[in-house]
């Protein structure tokens, strides 16, 4: 029971450090000069937990082994690639023996939300736009030949959305109206009959670039770094854009494009438009299968959503 307090430790810190006990054990076990004084929960998905420690550093705990895979490759790559952005990534100081945890110095800032992003001015906007723009432009460079023993996986759009179309058919198909079935069923079937969609060389891809993954540092109103590259892959760079257009919009995206300098901007746009929806798709999918009645509602209710949003595409 916490009660009363310690030396500088409040009621709440001592409550903390017993929550998290387990934690705290296995990082002294590992790196016993390493003194854990905190420890705060600071994130979990669906893949790892995540704890602020010390006030300067986190720790990430992978849930299952398959995550343990990601890690490795977060491990193999980034220090590889650290060189060529101006942006902050982790450096993992602190690397578990059976990668049961990896840590890092804290890049202090907050999720990039479309809220702050709106409250800016518009020349702050843009400049937040170009800094977007060059780490992806930056990323998509690198070389895939120097990274080829990093056991990093080719994306391949096609069979992945090919399988899900099809299970779309059996599995959702009968839960949504035939409106709904129509445009997904146009959707699907322009994108994989268009042989431009497969002609890109593929590029190194965060493969998870979301607002989430984004740092903002609010006192100097620029990016703080760019985070959580368990996913990086070869595969299609135009992927990389897609939670920029659903979380930001089509006006955001267009000035991304522009300082990315990038080629067909409407045949990315139609290809951004495709990815959303079978986005939402997979996630639906995804809750089918682990058979979780709230994680149905909430896919169900985000792939209404997007027909809302997206009612005259």
């Amino acid at each position: 029971m916490c009660v009363g307090t310690h030396g500088w430790f409040t009621v709440n810190l001592l409550c903390e450090m017993n929550k998290f006990q387990k934690y705290v054990h296995m990082i002294q076990q590992d790196f016993p000069a390493f003194r854990v004084s905190s420890i705060k929960k600071v994130g979990e998905g669906d893949n790892s937990k995540a704890f602020l420690v010390n006030e300067n550093y986190i720790f990430r705990f992978p849930k299952r082994k398959d995550v343990k895979q990601q890690v490795r490759r977060e491990i193999s790559v980034l220090p590889k690639i650290r060189s060529a952005l101006d942006l902050q990534i982790p450096d993992f100081e602190f690397i578990s023996p059976e990668l049961h945890y990896v840590g890092y110095k804290k890049i202090a800032g907050v999720v990039l939300t479309n809220k702050i992003f709106q409250c800016l001015k518009k020349n702050e906007q843009h400049f937040l736009e170009k800094t977007i723009a060059e780490f992806l432009y930056q990323l998509h460079s690198f070389s895939v030949e120097a990274l080829q023993n990093c056991g990093l996986e080719t994306m391949n759009l096609f069979d992945e959305y090919a399988e899900n179309f099809e299970n779309a058919k059996k599995l959702i198909f009968s839960e949504i109206s035939k409106n709904k079935r129509e445009i997904i069923s146009r959707l699907f079937t322009e994108y994989l009959s268009d042989e431009n969609n497969f002609t890109y060389a593929p590029t190194l891809v965060h493969n998870d670039f979301s607002k989430d993954h984004i740092l903002y540092d609010s006192v100097n109103k620029e990016i703080a770094g760019i985070i959580d590259f368990g996913d990086i892959a070869f595969g299609d760079p135009d992927y990389d854009f897609l939670y920029l257009f659903d979380e930001f919009g089509e006006d955001f995206l267009e000035k991304i494009l522009e300082y990315y300098q990038s080629g067909n901007r409407k045949q990315l746009v139609k290809k951004l438009y495709f990815f959303s929806l079978a986005n939402k798709i997979q996630i639906v999918l995804t809750s089918l299968k682990i058979n979780d009645e709230d994680d149905k509602k909430k896919a169900y209710e985000d792939l209404d959503e997007w027909f809302r949003k997206f009612k005259s595409y």
